[in-house]
Protein backbone atom coordinates (compact mmCIF):
# COMPACT_ATOMS: atom_id res chain seq x y z
CA UNK A 1 0.00 0.00 0.00
CA UNK A 2 1.56 3.33 -1.00
CA UNK A 3 1.32 6.48 0.89
CA UNK A 4 -1.86 8.42 -0.72
CA UNK A 5 -3.47 4.91 -0.48
CA UNK A 6 -2.60 4.51 3.06
CA UNK A 7 -3.30 8.34 3.95
CA UNK A 8 -7.00 7.43 1.96
CA UNK A 9 -7.97 4.78 4.04
CA UNK A 10 -7.09 6.57 7.54
CA UNK A 11 -8.97 9.46 6.35
CA UNK A 12 -12.03 7.52 5.34
CA UNK A 13 -11.74 5.98 8.69
CA UNK A 14 -11.40 8.98 10.75
CA UNK A 15 -14.71 10.82 8.41
CA UNK A 16 -16.63 7.70 8.99
CA UNK A 17 -16.04 7.75 13.04
CA UNK A 18 -16.70 11.50 12.35
CA UNK A 19 -19.82 11.03 10.56
CA UNK A 20 -21.78 8.80 13.21
CA UNK A 21 -20.48 11.08 15.78
CA UNK A 22 -22.20 13.92 14.17
CA UNK A 23 -25.05 11.42 13.63
CA UNK A 24 -25.44 10.51 16.80
CA UNK A 25 -25.48 15.06 18.18
CA UNK A 26 -28.36 15.27 15.87
CA UNK A 27 -30.57 12.82 16.71
CA UNK A 28 -29.82 13.56 20.78
CA UNK A 29 -30.95 17.22 20.08
CA UNK A 30 -33.77 16.79 17.45
CA UNK A 31 -36.42 14.88 19.26
CA UNK A 32 -37.10 13.09 22.60
CA UNK A 33 -34.96 9.61 22.52
CA UNK A 34 -37.17 6.85 21.26
CA UNK A 35 -37.11 3.00 23.18
CA UNK A 36 -35.75 2.37 19.72
CA UNK A 37 -32.69 4.34 20.24
CA UNK A 38 -32.17 3.67 23.76
CA UNK A 39 -32.05 -0.16 22.70
CA UNK A 40 -29.52 0.53 20.19
CA UNK A 41 -27.40 2.38 22.35
CA UNK A 42 -27.67 -0.25 25.24
CA UNK A 43 -26.55 -3.10 22.36
CA UNK A 44 -24.13 -0.54 20.42
CA UNK A 45 -20.21 -1.02 21.28
CA UNK A 46 -19.57 2.56 21.05
CA UNK A 47 -17.09 3.47 23.76
CA UNK A 48 -18.26 7.00 25.62
CA UNK A 49 -16.24 8.65 28.51
CA UNK A 50 -17.86 10.54 31.52
CA UNK A 51 -21.50 11.07 32.46
CA UNK A 52 -22.72 9.99 29.01
CA UNK A 53 -19.99 6.48 29.14
CA UNK A 54 -21.74 5.93 32.43
CA UNK A 55 -25.33 6.51 31.50
CA UNK A 56 -25.00 3.84 28.27
CA UNK A 57 -23.40 1.66 30.28
CA UNK A 58 -26.45 1.63 32.84
CA UNK A 59 -28.75 0.66 30.20
CA UNK A 60 -27.62 -3.03 30.33
CA UNK A 61 -29.80 -2.84 33.50
CA UNK A 62 -31.88 -0.04 33.17
CA UNK A 63 -36.05 -0.16 32.61
CA UNK A 64 -35.73 0.99 29.15
CA UNK A 65 -39.27 2.61 28.90
CA UNK A 66 -38.36 4.07 32.46
CA UNK A 67 -35.59 6.06 30.90
CA UNK A 68 -37.08 6.83 28.07
CA UNK A 69 -40.04 8.37 29.76
CA UNK A 70 -37.52 10.19 31.83
CA UNK A 71 -35.60 11.17 29.08
CA UNK A 72 -38.77 12.95 27.06
CA UNK A 73 -39.64 15.04 30.71
CA UNK A 74 -36.07 16.46 30.65
CA UNK A 75 -35.96 16.97 27.01
CA UNK A 76 -39.43 18.49 27.30
CA UNK A 77 -38.64 20.93 30.16
CA UNK A 78 -34.83 21.76 28.69
CA UNK A 79 -35.87 22.40 24.71
CA UNK A 80 -39.70 22.56 24.48
CA UNK A 81 -40.41 25.22 26.92
CA UNK A 82 -41.91 22.99 29.86
CA UNK A 83 -39.83 25.23 32.30
CA UNK A 84 -39.15 28.84 33.24
CA UNK A 85 -36.23 28.81 31.27
CA UNK A 86 -35.81 26.56 28.13
CA UNK A 87 -32.84 26.44 25.58
CA UNK A 88 -33.54 27.66 22.31
CA UNK A 89 -31.75 25.27 19.79
CA UNK A 90 -31.33 27.65 17.27
CA UNK A 91 -28.17 29.56 16.14
CA UNK A 92 -30.66 33.06 15.66
CA UNK A 93 -31.26 33.12 19.06
CA UNK A 94 -27.84 33.12 20.55
CA UNK A 95 -25.99 35.15 17.30
CA UNK A 96 -28.74 37.43 15.79
CA UNK A 97 -29.09 40.99 16.96
CA UNK A 98 -32.49 40.76 18.44
CA UNK A 99 -31.95 36.91 19.60
CA UNK A 100 -35.11 35.33 18.00
CA UNK A 101 -36.03 32.72 15.47
CA UNK A 102 -35.91 33.12 11.56
CA UNK A 103 -33.20 35.45 10.98
CA UNK A 104 -29.98 36.15 9.17
CA UNK A 105 -28.69 32.51 10.43
CA UNK A 106 -31.43 30.36 9.19
CA UNK A 107 -31.24 32.22 5.85
CA UNK A 108 -27.18 31.27 5.65
CA UNK A 109 -27.77 27.67 6.64
CA UNK A 110 -30.25 26.92 4.43
CA UNK A 111 -28.22 28.59 1.39
CA UNK A 112 -25.45 26.04 2.40
CA UNK A 113 -27.91 23.00 2.70
CA UNK A 114 -29.29 24.12 -0.69
CA UNK A 115 -25.76 24.52 -2.34
CA UNK A 116 -25.56 20.53 -1.26
CA UNK A 117 -28.76 19.51 -2.25
CA UNK A 118 -29.77 19.12 1.28
CA UNK A 119 -33.74 19.14 1.96
CA UNK A 120 -34.60 19.58 5.40
CA UNK A 121 -37.95 17.56 6.44
CA UNK A 122 -40.71 20.00 6.38
CA UNK A 123 -42.87 17.69 8.60
CA UNK A 124 -40.67 18.52 11.40
CA UNK A 125 -41.65 22.43 11.49
CA UNK A 126 -38.40 23.54 12.72
CA UNK A 127 -36.16 26.26 11.88
CA UNK A 128 -33.38 24.89 9.55
CA UNK A 129 -30.63 26.60 11.91
CA UNK A 130 -31.51 23.97 14.90
CA UNK A 131 -28.85 22.52 15.74
CA UNK A 132 -29.94 18.75 14.97
CA UNK A 133 -29.98 20.04 11.25
CA UNK A 134 -26.34 21.54 11.52
CA UNK A 135 -24.97 18.48 13.05
CA UNK A 136 -26.87 16.16 10.11
CA UNK A 137 -25.20 18.82 7.67
CA UNK A 138 -21.80 18.11 8.80
CA UNK A 139 -22.34 14.34 9.05
CA UNK A 140 -23.95 14.84 5.34
CA UNK A 141 -20.51 15.98 4.06
CA UNK A 142 -18.53 13.37 5.69
CA UNK A 143 -20.48 11.03 3.55
CA UNK A 144 -19.60 13.21 0.38
CA UNK A 145 -16.46 13.47 1.39
CA UNK A 146 -16.21 9.47 1.62
CA UNK A 147 -18.31 8.98 -1.17
CA UNK A 148 -15.44 10.94 -3.07
CA UNK A 149 -12.50 8.93 -1.71
CA UNK A 150 -13.61 6.15 -2.45
CA UNK A 151 -14.43 7.12 -6.02
CA UNK A 152 -10.53 8.66 -6.34
CA UNK A 153 -12.27 12.23 -6.68
CA UNK A 154 -9.64 13.90 -4.17
CA UNK A 155 -10.43 17.64 -5.18
CA UNK A 156 -14.00 16.88 -4.12
CA UNK A 157 -13.10 15.28 -1.28
CA UNK A 158 -10.97 18.24 -0.23
CA UNK A 159 -13.77 20.49 -1.16
CA UNK A 160 -16.29 18.49 0.72
CA UNK A 161 -13.49 19.17 3.95
CA UNK A 162 -13.21 22.44 3.26
CA UNK A 163 -16.89 23.48 3.14
CA UNK A 164 -16.72 21.48 6.88
CA UNK A 165 -14.05 23.30 8.04
CA UNK A 166 -15.78 26.56 6.54
CA UNK A 167 -19.33 25.69 8.26
CA UNK A 168 -17.65 24.53 11.32
CA UNK A 169 -15.90 28.13 11.90
CA UNK A 170 -18.83 29.96 10.58
CA UNK A 171 -21.70 28.74 12.34
CA UNK A 172 -21.07 25.48 15.06
CA UNK A 173 -18.28 27.25 17.24
CA UNK A 174 -20.35 30.60 16.81
CA UNK A 175 -23.25 29.85 18.91
CA UNK A 176 -22.81 25.83 20.22
CA UNK A 177 -20.49 26.15 22.92
CA UNK A 178 -22.95 28.77 24.36
CA UNK A 179 -25.76 26.11 24.02
CA UNK A 180 -24.03 23.77 25.70
CA UNK A 181 -23.21 25.89 28.70
CA UNK A 182 -26.84 26.53 29.00
CA UNK A 183 -27.84 23.02 28.76
CA UNK A 184 -25.51 22.56 31.34
CA UNK A 185 -26.79 24.67 33.43
CA UNK A 186 -30.64 23.39 33.25
CA UNK A 187 -29.95 19.46 32.68
CA UNK A 188 -30.33 16.87 35.87
CA UNK A 189 -30.29 13.82 33.90
CA UNK A 190 -26.55 12.41 33.07
CA UNK A 191 -27.70 11.82 29.27
CA UNK A 192 -28.38 15.45 28.50
CA UNK A 193 -25.00 16.47 30.71
CA UNK A 194 -23.07 14.12 29.18
CA UNK A 195 -24.28 15.12 25.27
CA UNK A 196 -23.81 18.68 26.29
CA UNK A 197 -19.96 17.58 27.09
CA UNK A 198 -19.42 15.55 24.21
CA UNK A 199 -21.06 18.18 22.27
CA UNK A 200 -17.83 20.53 23.32
CA UNK A 201 -15.43 18.41 23.15
CA UNK A 202 -16.54 16.78 19.67
CA UNK A 203 -16.63 20.70 18.47
CA UNK A 204 -13.02 21.37 19.50
CA UNK A 205 -11.51 17.82 18.44
CA UNK A 206 -12.90 18.75 15.01
CA UNK A 207 -11.84 22.05 14.52
CA UNK A 208 -8.47 21.13 15.55
CA UNK A 209 -8.49 17.94 13.33
CA UNK A 210 -9.43 19.97 10.30
CA UNK A 211 -7.28 22.71 10.51
CA UNK A 212 -4.79 19.67 11.15
CA UNK A 213 -5.98 18.30 7.50
CA UNK A 214 -5.25 21.71 6.22
CA UNK A 215 -1.65 22.50 7.27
Amino acid sequence: MDDVTRENTELLEDTATRKAVFEFLSAAYLNEMSFEFLEGLRDSRIELEGELGSFVDSLARADLEEVRVDLASEYARIFLGMSPSPVAPYESVYVSDLHILMQEPRDQVLGEYRAEDIAVVKDLRLPEDHVAFEFAFMAHMCQKTIDALRSGDEPEAQRCLSKQREFLADHLLAWVPDLCADVLKRARTPFYRGVAVLTEDCLESDRAYLAALAA
